[in-house]
């Protein structure tokens, strides 16, 4: 599964490529700042200003907009990145994230509220709680922990499919005038049915120089199209109840630079009274699984017209 060692130059070419674009794009949008936006790097959205102890604050805009509200991945990243803030002073790493989205989150003041219920030696866990223009938008919690290698194992290993080509286009996104679709090219590798469920999947690559962390990981999860859109006869929309992000490898890493493709497989099972379950697997180039999510989805009826 591992591509050639290639990809990595021309991706860097093609990302200043793409922020030059992007800039160059804004003179004739309605919306130049949110694609000014769109070619700058993740890491510069994930900046958190500390407001009281366990307390953090930023603005959100439309840089992540995606159906009409703020991405649901992102916010995620936002917690993660609350929580390493939180941690930062000890030895310990973000394990796991837990958020039950109770509203969604729009442009305007946000808070993440963090509260450490129990520390001990090797672990750690807190609440949370993320607030949109004062009012409380998701609740969750959170498990830190100092990293070990202790009788590590790896019962599976990455689906095997055709590598990622640079030179290969991309697949259009169907929301292409959403600002959120210009910050990664998908190109899909797995479709397909069987007695464990519907899977989807492929190739996802950031347009911009994106250190391959947990925080953008985070976003990955949320990203690719879910399973059951392929499902139904009907244009269903499906938006997020509770997500949970787990963390399966340390990162950074030397063997994925920054606009590392990620390998990304979502696994649906069942619809049933009103939800769907999505579970995601990221694996790096070499085969090494990133990140795990699971997300439990809520369904809405399409809207007027669709």
């Amino acid at each position: 599964m591992t591509p050639s060692g290639s990809w990595i130059s021309k991706l860097r070419a093609r990302c200043s490529d793409r922020a030059h674009d992007a800039l160059a794009h804004n003179t004739s949008q309605r919306h130049g700042a949110e694609m000014t936006a769109a070619g700058i790097p993740t890491s510069a959205h994930h900046h958190l200003t500390p407001a009281a102890p366990g307390c953090y604050e930023r603005q959100l805009d439309r840089s992540w907009w995606a159906q009409g509200v703020v991405h649901g991945g992102y916010i995620h990243s936002l917690a993660l990145a609350a929580l390493e803030n939180e941690i930062a002073a000890t030895d310990l790493a973000v394990q796991q994230v837990t958020l039950n989205y109770l509203r969604p989150f729009t442009e305007g003041p946000f808070r993440a509220e963090i509260t450490v219920e129990r520390q001990g030696r090797r672990m750690l866990h807190a609440s949370i709680r993320l607030f949109s223009n004062g009012q409380l938008a998701a609740v969750g919690l959170g498990c830190a922990a100092v990293p070990r290698a202790i009788s590590e194992v790896a019962l599976a290993s990455a689906p095997v499919v055709s590598p990622y080509d640079p030179d290969v286009p991309a697949q259009r996104s169907v929301r292409a005038d959403e600002p959120i679709t210009r910050r990664f090219e998908m190109h899909p590798r797995i479709h397909r049915r069987g007695p464990g469920g519907a899977q989807v999947g492929g190739w996802l690559v950031p347009t911009t120089a994106e250190p391959i962390d947990h925080r953008w990981l985070a976003i990955v999860a949320d990203l690719w199209s879910p399973p059951f859109y392929r499902a139904w006869d009907k244009p269903y929309i499906l938006s997020t109840a509770e997500l949970a992000y787990c963390v399966r490898a340390v990162l950074p890493r030397d063997d994925l630079p920054a606009a590392s493709p990620v390998l990304v497989v979502l696994t649906s099972r069942k619809s049933c009274a009103g939800l769907v379950d999505e579970d995601a697997e990221i694996w790096s180039p070499s085969g090494v699984l990133l990140a795990q999510s699971r997300q439990m989805r809520f369904i809405n009826q399409p809207r007027s017209g669709d």
